[in-house]
């Protein structure tokens, strides 16, 4: 494949935009499309492994050249998932744990789905506080034979 006529950029704006790229992976993406342009690497695969990519990745790079230009290439790739909940929801949910109205991650769980209409599963939700750094939720165990409400009639009743 003819890559000197394919690539419309000259060898110098090439090398101006790989100096002036500050993550390495913009400038490695720039640098593939160099090494092709300059006929320093005659494939793809060979422009890949002198970056340090596999055949496939050089293809993608190629593909993805190809349709978007070298813009395309020069996006900043978007890191991060964090997951269903908006930030408005988050701070909703925080709110929620503020006023201490869950004691377990189903209690958790419940208030997504009914309020903020978001399911999750337990470990769904576990992940979710993990990574929001929100202290984990557990109930307090209590006997099998205790009478409900049993505690707060004792504190009641109780003379201090």
């Amino acid at each position: 494949m003819k890559y000197e006529t394919k690539i419309v950029e000259s060898i110098e704006y090439l090398v101006e935009q790989e100096r002036k790229s500050t993550l390495v992976l913009i400038r490695d993406r720039v640098g593939f499309i160099r090494l092709l342009k300059s006929g320093e690497a005659k494939t793809q695969s060979a422009a890949g492994q002198v970056i340090g990519l596999c055949e496939r990745q050089s293809q993608r790079l190629w593909r993805i050249y190809q349709q978007d230009g070298l813009a395309g290439l020069q996006k900043k790739p978007a890191w991060g998932y964090w997951g269903k909940l908006s930030s408005t929801q988050i701070t909703h949910l925080r709110q929620f744990l503020l006023d201490d109205r869950a004691e377990t991650l189903a209690d958790i769980q419940a208030y997504l789905q009914n309020n903020l209409g978001v399911s999750y599963t337990i470990g769904g939700i576990s992940d979710l506080c993990k990574r929001l750094k929100i202290k984990l939720k557990t109930g307090r165990p209590v006997n099998v034979r205790q009478q409900p409400g049993a505690v707060e009639n004792f504190k009641k009743n109780s003379k201090n």
